[in-house]
């Protein structure tokens, strides 16, 4: 890390998150750790937007179709999971609701059958199941199943406990929270270009290093910089049901549905993904095909109880890869946004990437592939 830009009065570096969902905190508490002086900035409430639409899945094998860079991260972040929970309980004292159960991803139809065997040529820590297999592994899933893979290191953690888990270590590390606190625009050194802080409705907050970590509305931070960030708010809407008793250990997941059992008996299951802006209405029509999505894999949820359904917004890219490092042309800012809905699963690689860049550390992996100003250097479509 640099050392000229230490902030003198307090001796420690202090560092400024904008978005205090779950990757958000996963850098402060990454940052924290590393002895910055943290704040964290969220226009709402602390894991209110995407956080909600996700069911805490950490599914580095079941929503990854094709190997990349992408699947990489996503495997990293796994490896990393169950120590990174263990310091948040450790810091925090609130339990993150990890529970150690596999995923079924289950064809019921001869297309989803044909493109999960074509993933068998890539993927790792899976197997290929027979109908027989994976009713024996979940008896309750129905006869109609196909067959399917089993990916045993897909574990879960409560996204709400999570939540908690996470403010939670947060106070205990003396991070300053501070919700309701929109950020208006990034404060700019005009003679070295450096990102110096924020703007917000009660004045500006400087720092040392600033994280961008403020989901679908990043781009409206980054527009004044002259980079344009091409990412749009996609609303996932889930329900939660209750069976009479528990219907399956592990998770499972068919086309168009997954259906994730909670330690309180209940169901989640989602999740939508449209494009309708900023709208985080939660619908009766999504309610009815989710339940019928569902129904269709576990017949045993046709007459389960209602319990909740609710939305939020997910922070999609044009290309599906989130925006992770830094800019020349915006020294001083760490990008950590557009995770879409990976950000459950990514926090722990996320917050790691964030810590290593502040203190000018190899990160994890190569980012190149995640370079916020990739877009900047494609050329433009054929006319």
């Amino acid at each position: 890390m640099n050392t000229k830009h230490l902030t003198p009065s307090a001796g420690r570096p202090k560092a400024i998150i904008i978005g205090g969902g779950v990757i958000g905190c996963a850098a402060a508490f990454e940052l924290s750790e590393a002895g910055f002086d943290c704040t964290v900035l969220d226009k709402g409430r602390l894991c209110s937007e995407a956080t909600t639409a996700a069911a805490g899945m950490l599914g580095a094998q079941v929503e990854t179709h094709h190997p990349g860079p992408f699947y990489e991260l996503c495997r990293i972040s796994q490896g990393m999971y169950r120590r990174w929970t263990d310091a948040l309980e450790h810091t925090g004292g609130v339990s993150t609701e990890y529970i150690a159960e596999g995923i079924l991803r289950a064809a019921l139809t001869e297309g989803d059958e044909q493109e999960l065997r074509s993933r068998l040529a890539w993927i790792q820590d899976a197997r290929w199941c027979t109908p027989d297999e994976l009713r024996e592994l979940e008896p309750a899933l129905s006869p109609k199943v196909r067959g399917g893979l089993h990916f045993p290191a897909d574990h879960q953690v409560h996204p709400a406990a999570l939540a908690r888990a996470l403010k939670a270590a947060l106070v205990k590390q003396g991070c300053t929270i501070r919700e309701e606190t929109p950020v208006f625009r990034l404060l700019k050194d005009t003679r070295s270009g450096r990102i110096t802080g924020v703007q917000t409705a009660e004045g500006p907050l400087y720092a040392d290093t600033v994280v961008l970590a403020a989901g679908a509305w990043s781009p409206a931070l980054t527009e004044s910089l002259g980079l344009p960030l091409p990412m749009f708010p996609v609303k996932g809407q889930c329900i939660s049901v209750k069976p009479q008793a528990p219907l399956t250990q592990s998770t499972v997941f068919t086309k168009g549905c997954y259906i994730v059992p909670k330690a309180d008996g209940s169901c989640l299951v989602g999740a939508t993904q449209v494009e309708a802006g900023f709208d985080k209405r939660a619908t009766a029509a999504v309610i009815a095909d989710l339940h019928a999505r569902a129904s269709a894999l576990l017949p045993g949820l046709a007459d389960a109880e209602f319990l909740s359904t609710w939305a939020g917004l997910r922070p999609g890219t044009r290309d599906g890869l989130p925006f992770m490092g830094t800019w020349e042309s915006a020294p001083g800012l760490i990008f950590a946004t557009g995770h879409y809905r990976n950000g459950i699963l990514l926090a722990p690689a996320a917050g790691r990437i964030v810590r290593q860049l502040a203190l000018g550390e190899k990160p994890l992996l190569d980012l190149a592939p995640f370079d916020p100003a990739r877009h900047l250097n494609q050329p433009a479509p054929a006319l």
